[in-house]
């Protein structure tokens, strides 16, 4: 049911994403679709908070990576084992990532080729032995854990906004994105589903047991060994792919803001040899690393998460302005912005105090910095 609700909740999302791309057809996804509708400032916001749902992400699939490569090797790996793995991992990425775009590229491309693999073994051999007793519903659901569950998978949805990014280069964009949009949903949906309840067949109950690997775990229990390394390698391979392709876009926000004088100048400096922005790099990864020694994997995922959902937000309530503005507010274009805003704040309802402050610190520092930029501008 989660994974519908929250496949269902992106779809909105993407519906706003296309309502207002077939005005604003530019470059730049969220940023470029709220700024010339809801001003500057939450342009900017727009783009701060798209950073930091990156870089929480990044981390917390950092978290996730260490663990990971901890359990090839031991059935409890110590918190110093793991920070040392990811220490030496994200080292080796930042320095990959420092020789240019083009040997990152590699990287990312090598490890994208493989990391769906292990997935599609695990429903080739599992489906076969599907349990639909383990799979029935309970015979009463828990709303605040549907809606908290949400909040911590929706994390394994986003990153539309990212395809949107370059859609002001993409041929009829009014026809494509939502066929790709609609297509990559779909296929994440039909996936993750397929896992899952390959997953719940073989384990039940245990699936829901702390500290286990579900997926090595079920592999293991349908064909042994073999299938348990396979998917714990597969683990390892899909996390470090994504490790390796934010190494190589994240840090460029960061230059970016450097460069529009929001953060300090050092920061878009880029190396005399590969014109790499390594400072850049170094500092996010520096970043990214603190985030994932100090902090858990569902933390990091929901905080990411509700940055994500106040930049939807902002995008719904542009759509609606937008439309207002060209007089093409019909009911259709009306209901899919004010029902993505309505399911997500239903979302929220299950973020934490803790985790509210974490994003309303980072939106306070951001409008300081802002203000002072402008400040200085008008100096």
């Amino acid at each position: 049911l989660v994974y519908i609700l929250c496949f269902f909740v992106m779809l909105l999302v993407a519906g706003v994403f296309v309502i207002v791309g077939r005005t604003v057809k530019v470059s730049g996804g969220p940023y470029a679709y709220v700024k010339p509708i809801l001003g500057p400032y939450w342009g900017y916001l727009c783009g701060v908070l798209l950073w930091f749902l990156a870089t929480l992400a990044f981390a917390s699939v950092s978290n996730a990576y260490a663990h990971f490569v901890g359990l090839l090797f031991s059935d409890q790996p110590t918190p110093l084992a793991e920070a040392s793995i990811l220490a030496g991992s994200l080292g080796m990425l930042a320095i990959f990532n420092s020789n240019g775009v083009k040997s990152g590229a590699k990287v990312v491309l090598v490890l994208a080729l493989v990391k769906i693999l292990p997935l599609v073994f695990l429903m080739g051999v599992g489906v076969p032995h599907l349990n639909f007793e383990n799979l029935a519903l309970p015979p009463s659901l828990d709303g605040d854990a549907i809606s908290r569950g949400a909040m911590v998978l929706i994390f394994a949805f986003t990153g539309v906004e990212s395809a949107l990014i370059p859609s002001g280069e993409i041929e009829n964009p009014e026809r494509n994105l939502p066929r790709a949009i609609l297509f990559s949903f779909m296929l994440v949906l039909v996936l993750y589903l397929g896992v899952h309840s390959v997953s719940q067949s073989v384990l039940g109950e245990g699936l829901a047991a702390p500290g286990i690997s579900p997926l090595a775990l079920a592999a293991r229990n349908l064909v042994g060994v073999p299938g348990e390394w396979i998917l714990a390698t597969g683990a390892v391979l899909s996390t470090l792919g994504y490790l390796s392709a934010m190494t190589l876009s994240l840090p460029r926000s960061l230059l970016a803001f450097s460069e529009d004088g929001f953060l300090p100048k050092y920061l878009s400096k880029l190396s005399h040899k590969t014109h790499a922005p390594e400072r850049a790099i170094w500092i996010q990864v520096a970043i990214v690393y603190v985030l994932a020694v100090t902090s858990k994997f569902e933390k990091l995922a929901v905080i990411a998460n509700v940055s994500a959902i106040l930049m939807y937000g902002m995008c719904a309530v542009a759509a609606l302005i937008l439309l207002k503005k060209q007089r093409k507010l019909d009911l259709v274009s009306f209901t899919i912005p004010v029902l993505a805003m309505a399911v997500m704040s239903y979302l929220l309802t299950s973020v934490t105090k803790m985790e509210w402050f974490s994003v309303i610190l980072l939106i306070g520092l951001s409008t300081v910095l802002y203000g002072v930029k402008n400040r200085r501008a008008s100096a």
